[in-house]
C-alpha cells in the first residue's frame, strides 16, 4: 500500500498542471451548480413512492382536488374592511381562489379569515412568491394580520433554513480559517488544509444540485460533515513532520494516506448500508453521503499528493506521562466512564422523539406569534382529512361522532364537512372560534363526502398518536374497511418523521457489524477490530444522552449527527489502531507501543477535533433552532469522540494487552 502511494503522489506531480486543469475545472463547475442549489422540506421530499398512506393521500387530492391554503386571520376586522381586503388580494395575487368568512374569536371579538388558495401544483418557489404577495397586499390594507397554514409553515422553514446557512456557514468557515492558521502555522499548509475540507462539501452541494437533489434538513447536513471529514483527513497528514523513516513528504504522504483510505471506504461503507433502507429519505442520505465521503476522501489524497510540504506547525504537546497515568488510574478511569455510561443511559431514557415545528423558531419569532395568535382566538392550524366515501351511516349519527371524539380531545376546535356539490358545513367546539352557521348537518338529506378536523399545533408524536386514535374511532363506528379513513398531510408529515427515526437508528445499528469486519480484515487483527467497536459506539450513545439531558429532541433536524459522529470517531479509530498496528512490528512493550502511538496520531487527532468543535460553534448563533442545536451538538460530539478515542481505546488496549 505504502509504494501504491508513492507511485501516485509522483505519478500526479509528473502531471501536476493536467491534474491542476482538470481538478479546478471540476470544481469551478460543481460551484456553478451550488449557486442553484435549494431547499425543500415540503411534503413530497419525506415520502417513499411505494407508501400506501402516501399513494392514498395523492388519490385523495386528486379525487376532491384537496389544496392547503394559506390561513390569513385579521383581528377587529369589520364586513366593509373585509371586503375591501378581499378584492386587493384577488387583483395583486397570483391565488387561485379565496374563501372569506367573518368569525367570532374565543374573547367574543369579531374577526375576519382568509382560506387563500394557491394553483395546483405549486413549486415552492411558487409559494413563497404568493406568501410575499399576500404580505404586502396586508400591509398596503394596513391591517393587522396572522398568517398561518402548513404550507406556509413549510415556506417560512425552507427560507429561514436557506438564509442562515447562507450566512452561518461563512463564519463557521473562518472560525475554522483561524484555528488552521493558529496550529498549522504555514500558510502553504493552512490554504491546502481549508481546501482539503471546502473544495468537497462545495463539490458534493453542487452534484446534488446538478443531479435535481434539492437539500432538505437531513442533507443539509452534508456539507458540514464533508468538511469535516476532508480537514481531518488534511490534518492528520500536515501535522507530520519528517524522521529517519520518512525523510520526506512523499514518504509521509504513503505512511499517512493508507489509513485515509481504509477510514475513507469504511465511512463510504456506513453511509453505503443507508442506501437498503426502505425509506426515501434515508436512502438518499446513503447514496449522497456515499458521494460525500468519497469525496472528502479524494480531495485531500490529490491535494496533498501533489503540494503537500512538511513544514513546522504549532502541534498540540501530549504529557509524556499520560500512558503511565492511563496505566496506573486504569480502574478509576475505567469506572469514571461507566459512571458516564450509567448516566448516559438515564439522558437516553429521557430523549423523546418527535417535535413540535413551533420549536424549529425563536420565542418570538414571527411565525410563533402568528401561530399563538390564530389558535388563541380558537381556530386550529393542524388539519386532518377524513374520506367518509365509504360512510353509510346518517348525518346525525355522523356529527355524533365527531362531537364525542372532539369532546374527549380539547386540542380540537373545528370539524368541517364538505359535500359533493360545494357546500360546506361548520361545527365549532368548546374550544373553537365560532364560524357562520347557516345550515346543520343533521337536517342535510346527502351525505358529506369528506371531512376536516382542525386541531391546534401538537409535537409530531401526540399528532399521530391522536390521527391513530381518530381512526380506530372511525373504524369502530363507521364501519371496518381497508382503506383508512384519516389521511392529510400533518398525518404523513408526523408518520414521516417516525420512519425516519426507526430507519435511520436501525440502519446504523446494522451498519456496525460489517465495518468493524471491514476494519478487522483492512488491520488484519480480529482483535482490533473488537476493541474498534466500543469506542466507535461510545460518543453516538454519549450524544443522544447529552440531547435527552439537555431536552433536545430526537428530530428530523438532529438526528443526522449521530452519521457525522460516527463519521469522525471511525476516522480517528483506524488511524490510531494503524499506526498501533505498525508500533507492534517493532521491538518493546505494550506501553512502549502505545505511548509511541499516542504520540504520533494524538496531535492530529485532537487538533481536528479542535478546530471543527470550534469552528461549529458558530451555529450557535442561528436563529434557526435547528440549526443552533446542531452545531452544539457536533461541537459536543467532536469532542466526545476524541476523548473515546485518546482515553478510552487506550484502556482497553492496556486491559487486553495486560
Amino acid at each position: 500500500m505504502h509504494a501504491f502511494f508513492k507511485h501516485f503522489a509522483l505519478t500526479l506531480r509528473g502531471h501536476k498542471i493536467l491534474t491542476l486543469i482538470v481538478f479546478a475545472g471540476l470544481t469551478l463547475l460543481s460551484g456553478f451548480f451550488t449557486l442553484h442549489s435549494r431547499v425543500d422540506n415540503s411534503l413530497s421530499v419525506w415520502q417513499s413512492a411505494d407508501d400506501p398512506h402516501w399513494l392514498q393521500y395523492q388519490k385523495f387530492v386528486a379525487q376532491y382536488h384537496i389544496i392547503d391554503p394559506l390561513i390569513a386571520y385579521l383581528p377587529g376586522l369589520g364586513l366593509l374592511e373585509l371586503e375591501e381586503t378581499a378584492d386587493a388580494l384577488k387583483e395583486h395575487t397570483r391565488a387561485a381562489s379565496f374563501h372569506t368568512l367573518s368569525i367570532q374569536s374565543l374573547t367574543g371579538t369579531e374577526a375576519g379569515l382568509f382560506f387563500i388558495l394557491p394553483k395546483a401544483e405549486s413549486s415552492p418557489a411558487d409559494l413563497a412568491a404568493l406568501l410575499t404577495e399576500v404580505e404586502h397586499v396586508l400591509q398596503q390594507q394596513d391591517a393587522t394580520y396572522h398568517l398561518g397554514g402548513v404550507w406556509y409553515l413549510t415556506t417560512m422553514l425552507d427560507t429561514l433554513s436557506a438564509k442562515t446557512t447562507q450566512t452561518l456557514f461563512p463564519m463557521v468557515l473562518a472560525i475554522l480559517t483561524l484555528g488552521v492558521v493558529i496550529l498549522v502555522r504555514n500558510r502553504r499548509n493552512v490554504l491546502l488544509v481549508l481546501l482539503c475540507g471546502f473544495t468537497p462539501a462545495l463539490q458534493v452541494t453542487g452534484i446534488m444540485a446538478l443531479a435535481g437533489v434539492k437539500l432538505n434538513m437531513i442533507l443539509l447536513a452534508l456539507p458540514p460533515c464533508t468538511m469535516i471529514l476532508g480537514i481531518a483527513h488534511a490534518i492528520h497528514l500536515v501535522l507530520k513532520q519528517p524522521d529517519e523513516e520518512h525523510p520526506d513528504s512523499i514518504s509521509i504522504f504513503s505512511e499517512v494516506a493508507a489509513p485515509s483510505l481504509l477510514s475513507g471506504l469504511t465511512i463510504m461503507l456506513g453511509f453505503f448500508s443507508l442506501v437498503f433502507s426502505s425509506y426515501l429519505p434515508i436512502q438518499q442520505l446513503g447514496i449522497w453521503g456515499t458521494v460525500a465521503s468519497a469525496l472528502s476522501l479524494v480531495n485531500p489524497l490529490v491535494l496533498l499528493a501533489l503540494f503537500f510540504e512538511p513544514a513546522p506547525c504549532r502541534s498540540i504537546t501530549i504529557p509524556d506521562t499520560l500512558v503511565t497515568f492511563m496505566a496506573r488510574h486504569r480502574l478509576a478511569l475505567t469506572g469514571i466512564f461507566l459512571l458516564l455510561s450509567v448516566l448516559a443511559a438515564v439522558g437516553i431514557s429521557r430523549l423523546n422523539t418527535g417535535s413540535l415545528i413551533l420549536d424549529f423558531f425563536k420565542e418570538n419569532a414571527v411565525v410563533r406569534q402568528n401561530y399563538q395568535q390564530i389558535e388563541n382566538a380558537g381556530l386550529g392550524l393542524t388539519p386532518f382529512e377524513v374520506d367518509l366515501s365509504g360512510s353509510t351511516i346518517n348525518n346525525g349519527d355522523l356529527q355524533a361522532v365527531f362531537t364525542d371524539f372532539a369532546h374527549d380531545n380539547p386540542v380540537i376546535t373545528q370539524m368541517l364537512y364538505y359535500f359533493a356539490d360545494g357546500t360546506v358545513i361548520s361545527d365549532s367546539t368548546a374550544n373553537g372560534a365560532r364560524f357562520p352557521k347557516l345550515l346543520s348537518l343533521s337536517k342535510m338529506e346527502k351525505r358529506p363526502e369528506r371531512a376536516t378536523v382542525l386541531l391546534k399545533t401538537l409535537a409530531s408524536e401526540p399528532t399521530l398518536a391522536l390521527s391513530e386514535n381518530l381512526e380506530l374511532v372511525l373504524q369502530q363506528r363507521l364501519g371496518p374497511q381497508e382503506q383508512p379513513y384519516v389521511t392529510g398531510s400533518v398525518p404523513l408529515y408526523c408518520r414521516g418523521q417516525q420512519q425516519l427515526f426507526s430507519s435511520l437508528l436501525t440502519s446504523f445499528a446494522n451498519a456496525f457489524f460489517p465495518i468493524s469486519l471491514v476494519m478487522g480484515v483492512a488491520l488484519r487483527s480480529v482483535h482490533f477490530a473488537i476493541l474498534a467497536i466500543i469506542p466507535n459506539l461510545m460518543p453516538v450513545f454519549f450524544i443522544m444522552a447529552l440531547m435527552g439531558w439537555l431536552g433536545i429532541p430526537l428530530s428530523v433536524a438532529t438526528v443526522t449527527v449521530a452519521s457525522i459522529v460516527f463519521g469522525i470517531v471511525v476516522d480517528d479509530t483506524i488511524h490510531f489502531l494503524h499506526r498501533l498496528q505498525a508500533e507492534t512490528r517493532t521491538p518493546g512493550t505494550a506501553m512502549e507501543h502505545l505511548h509511541n502511538t499516542i504520540h504520533y496520531a494524538g496531535p492530529a487527532m485532537l487538533t481536528a477535533a479542535l478546530i471543527s468543535g470550534t469552528g461549529f460553534l458558530g451555529f450557535l448563533g442561528s436563529p434557526f433552532i435547528p440549526l443552533r442545536d446542531f452545531g452544539l451538538l457536533i461541537s459536543v460530539a467532536l469532542w466526545l469522540a476524541i476523548l473515546c478515542d485518546m482515553v478510552l481505546l487506550p484502556l482497553l488496549i492496556l486491559s487486553w494487552k495486560k
